[in-house]
């Protein structure tokens, strides 16, 4: 679950108050009294409260001559784009992992001299899939896809990956992946699988797990393996890489929806705040069957994620019934909670566990054709987070 573009048009509460003169005008003249509407939420503005998070759109910085680290992360989302969803792989994994790019800025934190190690890298991404919402409870699957300049970079990061291990916890052995023997394939110390597989200017790497399961031997994880791999590399034929001379600023905000995002606390990792595809935006989700639905429900055509994120539907009614999908969604986790106030046009949660994973708050805030995600572990923080939210997608109009 994770925003988009202005467009110059009335806004939804001064276009619902139209509505309502019209019908009481519609109802005089002698004919009986229409039955009251309901009540409509609006924003009062007068109660919001930003504390000291900005109001004004933030600028993303346009077309450069220098190569970025937010245009090497906009261009691994670009490859996120043509990636399969795990469960596009196998129909079990719909849990969803953490996404992000996977670059010499943002390297793998379990990969000592990761950067050293993978000379040439020009962008990857990273996600996952498991079968239930516990970890270790069945079938997982993390896949990383790496670009790099020339195919002799990826092979060298593949021998060079492949040779990182814990002395601790040292692999078992070699093992052959059906169809593919140039991978290097091994079984870890628990039994699971990894995989490196060069080919072209691309590092295939998979790490496949299931631990309820106790096969004969390792076949079934090395058919998950073949699998995952015969999927990406053919959905992978779709990816357009932009050449290296055209990679400064990608990172722009040619939609000007980022920029209305809230953005990122300094010492947060920006691996994944950039503008994404529909698709790309599922590979981080945690419930991607359940969120694609309700994307094509509501017509989502782009996403911004920073410390908020901003969907973009297809009209005001998707943004509306988007904010209620996702709010279903966590029904499991999370229980109905009082919007902030002035904010009564947001759908808000609070976590069910207090020692539960994930925010302890978060709200849903459509406006217009747009919804924002916003989270919080105070309640003060979600309110000014929220007030601001709202200020940046309404700059402008208020």
């Amino acid at each position: 679950m994770s925003i988009a573009r202005s467009r110059s048009r009335p806004g939804r509460i001064l276009l619902l108050a139209l509505a309502a003169v019209l019908a009481a005008a519609c109802g005089s003249g002698g004919h009986p009294p229409a039955t009251p509407a309901a009540k409509v939420p609006v924003v009062d503005v007068s109660q919001l409260d930003p504390g000291n998070y900005p109001v004004t759109p933030w600028t993303i910085p346009g077309k450069g001559t220098d190569i970025t680290v937010g245009d090497l992360v906009q261009e691994s989302i670009r490859m996120a784009e043509h990636m399969p969803l795990p469960f596009e792989i196998d129909d079990r994994l719909v849990i969803g992992e953490f996404a992000g790019a996977v670059t010499a800025d943002y390297p793998d934190p379990d990969i000592d001299n990761f950067a050293a190690g993978t000379p040439g890298l020009i962008a990857g991404w990273k996600t996952g899939g498991r079968h239930r919402a516990e970890r270790t409870f069945g079938l997982e699957i993390d896949l990383t896809v790496l670009r790099f300049l020339k195919p002799e970079q990826a092979v060298s990061a593949r021998d060079f990956l492949a040779s990182r291990q814990n002395p601790e916890f040292p692999d078992k052995g070699p093992l052959t992946v059906p169809g593919y023997p140039a991978a290097k394939s091994v079984l870890g110390h628990l039994d699971s699988v990894k995989t490196l597989y060069a080919q072209d200017n691309y590092l295939y790497w998979l790490w496949v797990n299931d631990d309820l399961t106790v096969p004969d031997g390792p076949g079934s994880l090395l058919d998950a393996t073949r699998d995952s791999l015969d999927r990406t590399i053919e959905s992978m034929k779709g990816y357009q890489p932009t050449p290296v001379d055209r990679l400064a600023g990608l990172a722009a905000d040619p939609e000007d929806l980022l920029g209305r995002t809230l953005p990122l606390e300094q010492g947060d990792p920006a691996s994944a705040e950039g503008l994404y595809p529909p698709h790309a935006a599922l590979t981080g989700d945690d419930r991607p069957v359940a969120s694609k639905r309700a994307y094509e429900d509501a017509g989502v055509d782009l996403v911004a994620r920073s410390l908020s994120n901003i969907y973009r539907t297809r009209d005001a009614v998707g943004a509306v019934k988007l904010a209620g999908a996702f709010s279903d969604e966590l029904s499991d986790r999370y229980k109905a909670a009082d919007p902030p106030p002035g904010l009564a046009t947001a759908r808000c949660l609070q976590r069910k566990d207090e020692d539960g994973a994930g925010a302890k708050f978060l709200c849903y805030l459509p406006y217009e054709h747009y919804v924002a995600e916003v989270y919080a572990d105070q309640s003060q923080v979600l309110r000014q987070r929220l007030s601001a939210q709202y200020a940046l997608l309404a700059y402008g109009h208020i």
